[in-house]
């Protein structure tokens, strides 16, 4: 019994001279926005030993994550690195210090609050452990350099080794981070956060082309069509929410309100020359898409296709008739579809680029016996900050449409846009678009518009001469 309580006392007395010879002092954690998912702290060690300390980790139940982080200057740019110890010379002092050695306090379980006591354990390599009381203050005056860390939304990767923090904080401020409005998808979010979109697309189609060549009516009358199209306009407006699930993987759902309008001229018989409008509006297919994270500049998504847009849309013909609208009036497939994309961007210094590539397939036939081509699409830009918050972009976009599989029991013969064999086509179009960030905050808007610079095409079929699309996303 004596001998259990002289190894206590000695164990007790160990602890207490270990205690002894660690000094901290000022241990400060930062004050941060309450949607943050990190901070860092701040303190000043002094080892009163005659031999060397060495600190490997920290821990707190109030953090998920604790990690010592280091900041380093590259040029123009902070990086941040993850260090696995920090070694305090004998009789010697080190100071963990903004823009230096410090702890990333990561995920923390409540709301951090200005004058709060926050305990957290050193520990070193010798096993010995020191509780230190933090105090969560205000640093207004800190200079951080270009690692804003009052915008929580720059720092949606910080617990993953041997990123470059600095780096990437930077790029997640920059207008151009996001992609052109124009290309479909997006990028993946920090973990748990919603973000709410709206696209406004417009596109007008003049009639006609086969092959490269512009044809008349003349041509389409000698086909042995008795109507022809004029003109075709299609407005969407698309609503779109997106959750982060994790680092790697998000979710996204889209859901498009779709307006179409297309004018027709009889070409023979009653009526020649007779102009005739029809229109179709309504709900188009629901995407859901799953966004998976393989690089921090690239990602890879599968998208699958509802059908819950109507693809057997009626307007009233020249007669007065009511009678089923030609294929691209329709404003659904009517089939499960699914995508598959990838997308890369590469952000620089002054400018960055990217490139998007897109797969469609389609699966069985609608029940009206029909269904739309298997599509290819590629889209590619380049990027220039303008300023903090504006960039300007031109970017090319290449898209491959097959012809239509089936025929509709509805059908007719009198117009080309009936014709399940002209619809196939190669475009090529430029486009040039800018993106704003509204400062201090994490909504966005963009525009871009482009026209088609080449076109070969199954025909004669209707020829887009313009296309605008403006969005808007906000992040919660």
């Amino acid at each position: 019994m004596k001998l259990f309580i002289k190894i206590l006392i000695l164990v007790f007395l160990s602890n207490n001279s270990f205690a002894s010879n660690i000094g901290i002092d000022n241990a400060t954690i930062r004050l941060m926005p309450a949607s943050a998912k990190m901070t860092a702290g701040y303190f000043d060690l002094s080892n009163q030993e005659n031999k060397e300390k060495v600190l490997v980790g920290a821990k707190s139940d109030f953090f998920k994550h604790i990690e010592i982080h280091q900041s380093m200057k590259d040029g123009d740019v902070m990086k941040m690195v993850k260090k696995n110890f920090v070694s305090i010379p004998p009789n010697s002092e080190f100071e963990f210090k903004p823009m230096g050695y410090h702890l990333m306090l990561m995920q923390p379980i409540d709301k951090i609050l200005e004058n709060q006591n926050i305990k957290i354990t050193l520990s070193f390599a010798s096993g010995e452990n020191i509780d230190v009381q933090f105090v969560t203050k205000k640093m207004n005056k800190m200079k951080m350099a270009e690692m804003d860390m009052d915008n929580d939304s720059q720092c949606s990767d910080m617990d993953m080794g041997g990123m470059k923090m600095g780096d990437m904080m930077k790029n997640m401020k920059r207008p151009d981070y996001v992609f052109p409005v124009g290309v479909k998808g997006g990028k993946n979010m920090m973990p748990k956060r919603i973000m709410f979109g709206y696209k406004f697309g417009t596109m007008d189609m003049d009639c006609c082309k086969d092959s490269t060549n512009s044809v008349n009516n003349s041509f389409i009358q000698g086909l042995g069509f008795s109507m022809a199209p004029t003109d075709m306009t299609m407005d969407m407006h698309m609503f779109s929410a997106m959750y982060a699930l994790n680092n790697k993987i998000s979710l996204m759902a889209m859901l498009p309100y779709i307006e179409k309008e297309m004018e027709m001229i009889k070409l023979s018989g009653m009526m020649t020359g007779k102009k005739h409008k029809t229109s179709s509006r309504g709900i188009g297919d629901l995407s859901i898409a799953g966004l998976y994270k393989i690089s921090d500049k690239s990602n890879f998504k599968l998208q699958i296709s509802i059908p819950t847009g109507e693809f057997d849309e009626k307007d009233h013909n020249m007669s007065g008739v009511l009678k089923t609208l030609p294929y691209p009036m329709q404003l659904g497939s009517g089939t499960y579809d699914a995508t598959l994309g990838y997308s890369y961007q590469e952000i620089f210094n002054n400018w960055s680029y990217g490139f998007q590539l897109n797969a469609t397939k389609r699966f069985d036939y609608n029940s009206e016996d029909w269904k739309y081509g298997d599509r290819r699409e590629a889209s590619a830009w380049v990027a220039k900050p303008i300023s903090k918050s504006l960039s300007f972009s031109f970017g090319l976009d290449i898209e491959h449409q097959d012809n239509i599989k089936g025929k509709s029991s509805n059908r007719n013969n009198m117009t080309p846009t009936w014709n399940e064999y002209f619809h196939s086509h190669l475009r090529v179009s430029s486009n040039v678009g800018l993106n704003f960030k509204i400062p201090n905050s994490k909504t966005r808007i963009g525009i871009q518009c482009g026209v088609p610079i080449y076109e070969d095409v199954d025909g004669p079929q209707m020829d887009p001469d313009f296309k605008c699309n403006l969005g808007f996303s906000s992040m919660m």
